[in-house]
């Protein structure tokens, strides 16, 4: 995530993709400099770097010193100072990283930053809507069940709450097939269960690596979708499009839980995975667009029993 940093104060602001700065309230990144302009400039990400745009400001934009021509853009690297108005009052780009999604809490201004690829609102335990990203780089919004494409500058209405969106531009270019990281639908999920189906074991193959992952409650969840696409599978009657999906309030019913809780469970099976490093990893869960279904995302799926206590692994 990309921080602004003041020099001398210990403010840290953190960069929505477009990220306006001046004394405004409406800014982004807030200047308490006398000569800095109500909407002095703009610092935006696109195709892999970052910019800052004078915005005609009175008093000017300053890179590394070096007053910028009025409405003009300089590209940014990690590290760069840049003032707005007073060239003595210095911020750095202290972290030039890509953006993440993020909103803005109307009521307060709060930036509310997400985790990778992916941001709860109002928060990861109270999960009303969640934005992911997909292929493409651009970007979905989950609530009451459903998705649909989410756009930059949206405003949702969340439990009496309004956020709007500041989302990544989608890049230009796609990335080099070569390095990038695993996709879910070229993994392998493996679960070994116990005969109670109190534990379950996941490991996740993919890239030649195999990886065991820490026992958590949100691998029975993934477990239940799994059960269902294998079973629409193994029935032969469905196409791979059509296999796999359960709607939410019968899935709410199968784990005894209301459909914030999964809401919950889904959020943190996504946040696994990308914390593993595999890309567009929210696509470990799918939601269908026209209705309240979702299922695994990948139909590489792997059940077997635990061994029963001193039966050896």
């Amino acid at each position: 995530m990309a921080i602004l940093e003041q020099r001398g104060g210990g403010t840290r602001a953190a960069l929505a993709a477009h990220a306006l700065v001046g004394r405004s309230s409406v800014c982004a990144v807030r200047i308490e400099v006398r000569l800095a302009s109500a909407e002095h400039a703009r610092l935006s990400y696109r195709d892999g770097a970052w910019s800052v745009r004078d915005l005609g400001s009175k008093n000017g934009t300053f890179v590394n010193g070096e007053r910028l021509a009025p409405g003009s853009a300089r590209a940014l690297a990690g590290g760069d100072q840049l003032a707005f108005g007073d060239p003595e009052a210095t911020w750095t780009l202290a972290d030039a990283s890509p953006p993440v999604p993020m909103a803005r809490r109307l009521s307060d201004g709060a930036l509310l930053a997400g985790a990778g690829a992916l941001l709860a609102l109002p928060s990861a335990d109270d999960l009303r809507a969640c934005v992911v990203e997909v292929e493409g780089g651009s970007f979905l919004v989950e609530i009451d069940g459903q998705s649909r494409p989410a756009q930059d500058g949206e405003v949702l209405q969340l439990g009496g709450e309004a956020f709007a969106l500041h989302l990544p531009t989608p890049p230009a270019a796609t990335d080099d097939a070569g390095e990038r990281a695993a996709r879910i639908d070229e993994t392998e999920l493996r679960f070994r269960v116990s005969r109670d189906e109190e534990a379950v074991e996941l490991t996740v193959a993919g890239g030649g690596d195999a990886r065991v992952l820490p026992p958590r409650s949100h691998h029975y969840m993934l477990l239940t979708l799994a059960r269902a696409r294998l079973r629409d599978r193994d029935a032969g009657s469905l196409g791979p499009p059509q296999r796999g999906w359960v709607f939410v309030d019968d899935l709410c019913r199968m784990l005894s839980m209301d459909e914030n809780k999964l809401n919950v469970e889904i959020y943190r099976v996504r946040q696994e995975m990308s914390a593993a490093g595999f890309a567009r990893a929210a696509a470990v869960i799918e939601r269908r667009r026209s209705s309240r279904q979702l299922r695994v995302g990948t139909e590489r799926l792997v059940i077997t029993p635990m061994p029963a206590a001193g039966a050896g692994a």
